[in-house]
């Protein structure tokens, strides 16, 4: 096969942070999870309460009808230790998990008390004929306006980790996300038995995987999300300095030597970046990153780039129990514009689910992941009781680091510190530790796309006018004003997407996609782009250097064989390759009609218009329920 490729301090005596309950110890707040499940909520119905609380675990996987309030609230927060307006839900930060099974019958009811428009994607969740829940305002909905409610209603159709956010203008930016788990129906397959073949400890993983904990990665700016876009606008850079790493909303602000961050960067890196980093550990402006476009340095706001200011916030602590023998853990990355690594001190992980569907289980000590991208871990819980390091690093575009703690239930804190498989900068501490191959992730039971498609199409991914401002067709935008359109869910030939970059497929077909990376000089770089599908999952089925040449992919694969996999990745999210030429393609089938984004999920690349539309199955288009238009 080829080798191709929480924060805040709340505002009410009995407020929550992040799902975890809070302690004061020695005049700082610790965080222990509480592992938030619907059975805490006051939001949810009766019927599943009472279903949690009394039905075994077997039983679980029958459906029921679960039901959220998600309130949206602008308020001062310092999820770092520096405080800002930042947007909470349910007085919370990040939101609270949505915790439902496979099968279940969903209600979620937004109240929008922000100052500004808002919608909620669902993130993974294919809305299987219910395409106009899929929160994006202006193809699937109305935004939702300062003082209104949304209903969102849709079914639990798929198992896995998913997570909820803005989808609206880039709200991600300042805390409007949450994670969703959905727990798999108990004659869903599982692929432990790859792990062990111990029944005990088959039983045990499980257990560990209906338990699971959620562990949600974002960057965070000091800067709202408006003058971080308008300082792009301002200055003509593509910016992606942020100012902490947060692991479930709870980070610190860390100020390194610049010479200590320069020499962490992975000699490749260094080869071409070839200027000292700033001390937030970001890259300079060179042409190299920047290409030649007109840039007004002098607009930069103080701080967003170098004056780091350190502070210290919350730090989020994971307890596990270590009778139980195995622990499962669901990392979802909320970054903004932070591609990371994530990894946990002495422990290695067995990643068995990939975007919310099983693969056959890889070993590895680190894990990169991309804007949107979740992975579950599987760990064994055999090391000496006490404390162990959660690291998430930057990857490529800043050397920066953020930390959480695992601990062992009865155990006191380590005397020795725990041995780190990654430093600082997220490079590898020996030539001994694994990375996750992200090519090589089988779909567990083994499910291929179809042999040959029916439509084939070639986007040219690139910069578009200026440094910041990106495309996938080399010309077209998705318009910046798709929040104030008629949705397309409505009539798939409003004049607003006109201009819009889109494609029209018929229901039932195969449809190719293939990401052309085009590198114009002098900017030889491009940051891996996370291109992320709405609705149901597509299949990675080839990737390569160079430029694609061929009408098909049929051709593709005569010409060039060793460019595509044979057990292809199952997934919703697809990375582009970080320097040169170079394309992927994916392979999807239409099965849910409706308009649906194809996006680059790096929230700056995404406001500047790089995404476009699928109008799926045109030929049977859904009829919108009278409450949702």
């Amino acid at each position: 096969m080829s080798n191709a490729r929480a924060c805040c301090f709340q505002h009410g005596r009995n407020a929550r942070i992040g799902g975890f309950a809070d302690a004061t110890l020695m005049g700082k707040i610790i965080r222990f999870n509480t592992q938030f499940t619907p059975t805490h909520s006051k939001k949810m119905t009766l019927t599943k309460s009472l279903f949690l609380t009394l039905m075994s675990a077997a039983a679980l996987s029958r459906a029921a009808k679960v039901h959220y309030d998600l309130d949206l609230t602008w308020q001062r927060g310092s999820p770092n230790g520096h405080e800002r307006e930042m947007i909470f839900v349910n007085d919370r930060f990040p939101g609270p998990p949505l915790i439902m099974d496979e099968g279940d019958e969903v209600t979620i009811d937004v109240t929008n008390n922000l100052p500004f428009n808002t919608s909620v994607h669902f993130h993974g969740i294919e809305q299987m004929n219910t395409p106009w829940a899929d929160g994006v305002s202006g193809l699937t909905q109305w935004a939702i306006k300062p003082g209104d409610k949304y209903r969102y209603q849709w079914k639990a159709t798929t198992y896995g980790t998913y997570w909820y956010h803005a989808h609206d203008k880039d709200r991600i930016m300042d805390g409007l996300y949450g994670g969703i788990r959905i727990r798999p129906s108990a004659d869903r397959e599982s692929p432990f038995s790859m792990i062990s073949d111990d029944p005990a400890d088959i039983a045990a993983m499980t257990k560990a995987a209906h338990d699971s904990q959620l562990v949600m990665m974002s960057d965070w700016d000091h800067l709202p999300a408006n003058e971080y876009m308008d300082a792009l606008r301002d200055t003509g850079y593509d910016i992606f300095c942020s100012d902490s790493i947060l692991i479930d909303g709870a980070g610190s602000v860390y100020c390194k030597d610049p010479e200590y961050l320069t020499n962490l960067q992975p000699a490749k890196v260094r080869a071409v970046i070839t200027e000292p980093l700033s001390d937030k550990g970001c890259h300079p402006f060179m042409p190299v990153l920047q290409g030649d476009w007109e840039h007004h340095p002098e607009k930069l706001p103080e701080g967003l780039n170098s004056g780091c200011i350190p502070s210290e916030g919350p730090r989020s602590v994971f307890e596990v129990t270590p009778t139980d023998r195995w622990a499962s853990f669901n990392f979802v990355s909320a970054a903004s514009l932070k591609s990371l690594i994530f990894s946990i001190d002495e422990h290695p992980m067995y990643i068995y689910e990939v975007d919310g569907h099983y693969i056959e289980p890889q070993l590895a000590h680190q894990v990169s992941i991309y804007n949107g991208e979740r992975y579950s871990a599987m760990i064994k819980l055999d090391k000496e009781p006490g404390s162990y390091t959660i690291r998430v690093a930057g990857h490529d575009n800043q050397v920066i680091s953020g930390y959480a703690t695992l601990a062992y239930k009865g155990g006191e804190k380590n005397k020795r510190e725990s041995t780190a498989y990654i430093d600082y900068g997220g490079s590898n501490t020996t030539a001994s530790v694994i990375d996750l191959d992200t090519t090589n992730l089988p779909p567990y039971p083994p499910i291929l796309p179809a042999e040959h498609s029916d439509d084939f199409h070639l986007l040219t991914l690139g910069r578009i006018n200026s440094s910041w401002e990106w495309t996938l067709d080399g010309t077209t935008f998705l318009p910046a004003n798709l929040n104030q359109m008629e949705p397309a869910i409505l009539n798939p030939k409003a004049p607003g997407l006109d201009s819009a970059l889109k494609i029209e497929t018929l229901n039932g077909t195969w449809v190719d996609i293939v990401f052309q990376l085009a590198i114009p000089e002098p900017t030889k770089l491009q940051p891996p782009h996370p291109m992320h599908k709405h609705s149901n999952k597509a299949f990675l089925i080839g990737s390569a250097m160079g430029k694609f040449t061929w009408g098909s992919i049929a051709e593709a694969k005569q010409s060039s064989p060793d460019s595509f996999f044979e057990t292809p990745v199952y997934r919703d999210t697809f990375v582009t390759a970080p320097n040169g030429e170079a394309w992927i393609a994916i392979r999807y089938q239409v099965v849910n009609p409706g308009p649906f984004l194809l996006h680059c999920h790096m929230e700056t690349h995404l406001m500047s218009g790089m995404g476009m539309v699928l109008l799926d199955g045109v030929d049977a288009w859904p009829e919108v329920p009278a409450h949702h238009r």
